[in-house]
């Protein structure tokens, strides 16, 4: 009923997203009401979207609904659960590029926005960097993980009220800490959507971006590397069954962005949750980042502060 619409991120440094975006990614923007930059990465105005704002960090997960009975059948599930949602305005419509939205947070108090009827953009796709572009369909982009600090509770709202199921269940340890995830499908991508419990200093873990062709992204890795983009994973491959071969760097927010291809598809119907200790079949080395990022959230964990 649902797919990753967009990602809506609130940024100190806009200045440094566009800078970012023209030397790495060349994907199209354009202005919003409300002062923010959409992304265009396919033939919708945007899938990422760029807040200037105090914070940087997540600022809504969009859901495109797959039609009006679908929007009208969340709203009594969030009534049922005694989740308040709010119709967004058409000033918010407007900037998110949305015909109709509904506005609710889930428990941990992230905002989501469920809409329907995504704006085309205004010209077809094209970037010097993506140039057989990404792969997004009905069944959304890439994907978000985030970062929480009661998965359960996370797992049963997902899951629960908004209709997700379990792909993957995640224990691995990562550098100084253990890690505990949950990947969620809602249509036939292996998950649109994943959730860590990790001691962790933002809320938005990473988001991905899926690119069409497999050169593209070995492409990306070297231009990041010339860049000197920080890293947190280097190249390398999930298992199956995603199987996506991809590499993490930092965005000017401080969060990752995960640019990768090849990845497989499930059959939702009847798919059977499977268990996962390890991120990757080859490659995906940690650097010294993550693990002084990881350590950092720890101990700030340790002593409340996150």
């Amino acid at each position: 009923n649902c797919s990753l619409g967009y990602l809506a991120v609130e940024t100190r440094k806009p200045e440094k997203w566009r800078d970012f975006n023209a030397a790495l990614l060349d994907l199209p923007a354009s202005g919003n009401a409300d002062g923010s930059v959409g992304l265009q990465i396919d033939a919708e105005r945007q899938r990422l979207i760029i807040v200037p704002g105090e914070r940087d960090d997540v600022l809504a997960v969009g859901l495109q609904m797959r039609d009006e009975a679908a929007l009208e059948a969340l709203a009594a599930k969030l009534a049922a659960n005694g989740t308040e949602a709010q119709p967004g305005d058409e000033w918010l419509c407007q900037s998110r590029g949305a015909r109709r939205m509904l506005v609710f947070a889930d428990p941990s108090g992230l905002r989501l926005e469920a809409f329907v009827d995504p704006a085309p953009a205004d010209k077809p796709f094209v970037s010097q960097y993506f140039a057989d572009g990404f792969h997004s369909d009905d069944s959304g982009f890439g994907h978000v993980v985030l970062n929480t600090r009661d998965l359960e509770q996370a797992e049963r709202f997902y899951c629960d009220v908004l209709g997700f199921a379990v792909t993957e269940r995640l224990q691995v340890r990562l550098g100084p800490i253990d890690v505990r995830g949950i990947f969620l499908h809602c249509n036939r991508r292996h998950h649109s959507l994943a959730i860590f419990g990790a001691p962790a200093s933002k809320r938005l873990n990473h988001v991905m971006l899926q690119a069409q062709a497999l050169r593209d992204v070995g492409m990306a890795y070297e231009r990041f590397k010339r860049h000197r983009v920080p890293f947190s994973l280097e190249l390398g491959q999930h298992p199956d069954p995603d199987s996506t071969v991809s590499f993490y760097a930092a965005t000017p927010s401080g969060f990752d962005l995960e640019i990768g291809a090849a990845g497989n598809e499930i059959d939702p119907v009847g798919w059977k949750e499977r268990p996962l200790d390890r991120i990757s079949s080859w490659g995906h080395k940690p650097t010294l980042r993550l693990k002084l990022n990881s350590l950092k959230a720890l101990v700030g964990h340790r002593l409340g502060l996150n």
